[in-house]
């Protein structure tokens, strides 16, 4: 996979991964992680796809693919969904989820703030949040918003990762719980499977259901694959 030549040239950028020596490990991860990010992702990041993304990532297009969109979807710092959606917004973004009455008295306002709560639970809950995210109780769609470093939404989801998830969501918004959820997504969803194909369209497809961002995904995965070379 050209390691050494991947880490001589992170070096040379002045980017520090210890001794090039051929060998992937935290270091280089972290070094990575910084270029591709343009120096945004914390410290820290490198030890913790060192020891999570094991066994799951294990050609050079399944790096590359996994550290593009992970930069392009949060910079390797765990996020949390921003619901303060104008009322204009919140009917653009949610077509047939919620009525424009709905929207009036939730959505921001120039005099009124958003109604972040009733927001999540109108636009993630009733049958759609049901059936399509496992959302099954009231307060559901608030409770289980978008987190993490891959925004992750849903009861279902959030369980699909393991008890402890669904029990405390917020630890999608640590760096270690953030990191574990992304790599599992990553795996559950065989995203290595469009990766090792080099398919930039697929692979964010299964990441966010669209194309949303797809030219600076492709942007960045060249950027990785320029100063990674086969």
């Amino acid at each position: 996979m050209s390691i050494a030549k991947l880490q001589q040239n992170l070096t040379d950028r002045g980017y520090d991964v210890g001794i090039v020596d051929g060998k992937l490990g935290a270091r280089t991860f972290q070094g990575l992680a910084e270029y591709v990010s343009g120096g945004v992702a914390p410290d820290g990041t490198g030890g913790l796809i060192a020891l999570d993304a094991r066994g799951v990532l294990v050609d050079r297009l399944h790096f590359i693919h996994f550290f593009a969109q992970i930069s392009h979807e949060s910079g390797f710092r765990p996020r949390e969904e921003n619901l303060n959606y104008s009322i204009d917004g919140l009917v653009k973004t949610f077509p047939g989820r919620i009525t424009a009455a709905q929207a009036r008295k939730i959505g921001r306002t120039g005099t009124q703030r958003a109604d972040k709560e009733a927001i999540g639970n109108t636009v993630y809950g009733g049958e759609w949040g049901k059936k399509n995210l496992g959302n099954v109780e009231p307060g559901d769609g608030y409770k289980y918003r978008g987190r993490g470093m891959i925004q992750l939404t849903g009861r279902a989801n959030y369980a699909a990762l393991g008890a402890a998830y669904e029990l405390n969501p917020d630890l999608l918004l640590t760096p270690a719980g953030s990191m574990r959820a992304a790599i599992e997504f990553w795996k559950s969803r065989k995203i290595n499977v469009p990766a090792a194909k080099d398919d930039v369209k697929a692979v964010t497809k299964l990441i966010n259901g669209g194309s949303n961002g797809l030219a600076e995904r492709i942007a960045l995965t060249d950027k990785l694959k320029a100063i990674w070379p086969a």
